[in-house]
């Protein structure tokens, strides 16, 4: 809400300076709307909170200790991504950081679901770390076939970790879609009572 106030009062502001300082009024209009963009540009929108329960025993500090674990090692792999050179590979690791960030959104609107994912931060402080083996191996000027092997063996890996977070994706999606159509059922029989 005060993002859209400051947004268009600043907005408003610069259509009266411009207006008043002689320019056209479809001129002043128009970088008007380019200011109010910008501003807007600044206050990206925060992903709507769901105030939700945690999980059994773990507390509100474990909660975001958690969350700031993943999105540090998520931040690490997402590094570790612009330095693989193979560009295959690269969109592979990038899509798994994206499905990642994903996980993460739908963790923080529903702290329930991180008990599907409690590894979650280990398993990619682990990604990073074999990432970071590959881009020292592949970087190599002179390569073996045992080279050419172990870097096979990590990109498939690597695959199957993207199957894996894809895996986790829709199953969460699917017990979001199940909540959603049991509470449009539950309100469509609440209208019926009317």
């Amino acid at each position: 809400m005060i993002k859209e106030l400051i947004s268009g009062i600043g907005a408003a502001l610069i259509f009266l300076l411009l207006f008043v300082n002689g320019l056209f009024w479809w001129l002043s209009l128009l970088l008007a709307v380019g200011g109010y963009v910008g501003i807007r540009l600044l206050f990206p929108p925060e992903h709507r909170r769901v105030l939700a329960t945690l999980p059994e025993g773990v507390s509100q500090e474990a909660f975001k200790e958690y969350l700031a674990q993943c999105r540090l090692a998520l931040s690490l792999v997402r590094a570790d991504a612009e330095a693989v050179t193979n560009l295959s590979f690269k969109k592979t690791v990038l899509h798994l950081c994206g499905l990642g960030d994903e996980l993460l959104i739908n963790f923080e609107k529903d702290p329930q679901d991180m008990q599907m994912a409690t590894a979650l931060p280990d398993r990619l402080q682990r990604l990073h770390e074999i990432l970071t083996g590959y881009i020292d191996l592949a970087n190599q000027k002179t390569q073996s076939v045992q080279t050419a092997r172990a870097l096979e063996a990590t990109e498939k890996a690597v695959t199957k970790a993207v199957a894996k977070f894809e895996e986790m994706h829709h199953r969460l999606l699917e017990n979001d879609a199940f909540d959603l159509s049991t509470n449009a059922k539950t309100f469509d029989n609440l209208l019926d009572f009317d």
